[in-house]
């Protein structure tokens, strides 16, 4: 369950054309979700790796796991040289399925590659939970008596996290219980409220300068701000 953490903007012109490669004074990362998921992750390590240029701020546009924000950029916005758009292997899945309506990946020009993105099953620490095994074994004793959460529909990257777990159990998985939020921030928070049971999302890795890899979080990202 690896993919690969994107950053996608549109028609960013002073970076594909300017003879000086500036970045616009008045930059903008969207973010497709609500703040404190992974999209705003992906700002946060836009800004960091433009640190001692000007500042760049993150609107958070949610709205169909990543559509609204797609959809307004293209259609709002196409030569905007001031804004790029946090995306992810989830939301690259979404829109090769069609869920960003007529537009296709030939409508944005995809900028970097920031992070690595592995898959993550996760539950509160005062879970029944104590291993992977444990969940399994949920499900196969009673497939409705475990909740899922996750920032996507159904159909989606960390919706098939879920499904998978469900095959383990041998379990179909129309049979399992998935609440869609529209980001991960979302989702644990109400993993954390102990109003569902597992979360199914990712872990980020930031690939350093040096090519080691160090785990990152939302927090330590805004620290090093």
């Amino acid at each position: 369950m690896k993919t690969l953490l994107l950053v996608a903007g549109v028609a960013l012109g002073a970076v594909a054309s300017g003879a000086s490669g500036a970045v616009p004074q008045q930059a903008e990362c969207i973010a497709p979700a609500k703040a404190g998921g992974g999209f705003d992750l992906t700002c946060a390590l836009a800004q960091a790796m433009l640190a001692g240029g000007p500042s760049m701020r993150t609107t958070y546009l949610p709205g169909g796991i990543g559509a609204l924000a797609f959809t307004t950029i293209v259609t709002r916005r196409p030569d905007d040289p001031s804004a790029i758009v946090a995306f992810s292997g989830g939301s690259l899945l979404n829109l090769a399925q069609g869920k960003f309506g007529p537009y296709s990946e030939a409508n944005v020009r995809w900028l970097a590659i920031v992070g690595t993105d592995y898959g993550v099953v996760a539950v509160r620490k005062d879970a029944p939970f104590r291993s992977l095994e444990d969940v399994v074994h949920a499900l196969k004793t009673d497939p409705r008596a475990v909740s899922f959460a996750a920032g996507g529909t159904i159909g989606s990257q960390d919706w098939f996290k879920a499904a998978l777990l469900a095959r383990s159990a041998g379990v179909s998985h129309k049979s399992m219980r998935f609440v869609a939020f529209e980001g991960g921030g979302d989702a644990l928070s109400a993993l954390e409220g102990g109003h569902v049971d597992v979360f199914t999302g990712d872990a980020v890795v930031i690939l350093m300068a040096d090519g080691s890899d160090s785990p990152a979080t939302l927090e330590t990202v805004n620290r090093n701000r």
